[in-house]
């Protein structure tokens, strides 16, 4: 079979296969499809859709905060201050709820919320 593809397409696919990620320009291709076919699938499941929205969503209110200036700088003098500062955090969010769909999300759950605590967020 013949596809035509355009000189800025092939252009990106070359690039990728003389990158070393990928051995021939099947393989990039291959590889796009199957996450096409990913994204499809993702976007036709309501849930999956807004669990990946959701996840998008907060993880633009990380970039905002960084961008705004609404994060806690650690460094190796206070590195027990960090230490302490997630191990305070982790034992109040056990105590807040323990009912997590899967362990990824509760460690994404985590992670967010620890987050948002360094910003100065109410968690």
């Amino acid at each position: 079979m013949d596809i035509s593809i355009d000189e800025q397409l092939w252009a990106r696919i070359k690039q990728k296969v003389d990158s070393g990620l990928y051995p021939s320009a099947d393989a990039v291709m291959a590889r796009a499809l199957a996450l096409l076919e990913e994204r499809d699938l993702a976007d036709s499941d309501p849930a999956i859709a807004k669990e990946r929205d959701d996840f998008r969503a907060k993880v633009q209110v990380g970039i905002d905060d960084l961008r705004n200036g609404r994060y806690k700088v650690y460094s190796r003098e206070n590195r027990q201050e960090l230490l302490e500062d997630i191990k305070q955090r982790a034992l109040k969010l056990e105590a807040e709820s323990s009912n997590y769909p899967n362990p990824c999300q509760a460690g994404a759950w985590y992670a967010s919320r620890w987050l948002a605590g360094r910003r100065g967020r109410s968690a």
